[in-house]
């Protein structure tokens, strides 16, 4: 019978611990044969730390499935969420040079979700994502507010064109 060392039970100080001597949630995942996204249930429903990305992406305004979060617009705006946490600090180069890129385009654009828009290649190869034209209506937001949309006040504040782009 092969060695295998005994691990302390799951909870939110032991990832914090793992975390700390710089394992990530996926690796913390692996080594207790469980998924990512359990590793971040349990941090958020048992009083675990959050990163600056997670306490943003609670704001997240748009309800998205798996298989729709590979896309381009989906990524930018989670990486908008993280820079807004942290004012870049942190985060990697290219990270950032993306979303500088991201910004320029939506001066002129807003991101819309709708998990019926139809594959765009280049925008989303599955669908569910859009670059539209910026209108009125649409403010400063990086996004369009539709059926999709649940917007706090938080997140109203958040997902809108930063004041100090990187």
């Amino acid at each position: 019978m092969p060695f295998t060392e005994k691990l302390d039970p799951l909870s939110p100080a032991v990832i914090d611990h793992l975390k700390n001597r710089g394992m990530n949630q996926s690796e913390i995942a692996r080594m207790y044969d469980v998924t990512r996204q359990y590793i971040s249930w349990i941090k958020y429903y048992h009083g675990g730390r959050l990163t600056p990305r997670e306490v943003i992406l609670q704001s997240f305004p748009f309800k998205v499935p798996a298989e729709l979060t590979q896309a381009s617009p989906y990524r930018r705006l989670r990486d908008h969420g993280e820079y807004v946490a942290t004012g870049g600090v942190g985060m990697s180069t290219d990270k950032i040079k993306r979303l500088r890129s991201f910004y320029r385009n939506m001066r002129s654009a807003v991101v819309e979700f709708d998990p019926d828009l139809p594959p765009s290649p280049g925008v989303a190869n599955k669908g569910g994502w859009a670059f539209r034209q910026r209108t009125l209506v649409d403010e400063n937001r990086l996004i369009r507010v539709n059926d999709h949309t649940v917007l706090t006040d938080d997140g109203d504040e958040i997902w809108r064109v930063p004041p100090i782009e990187p």
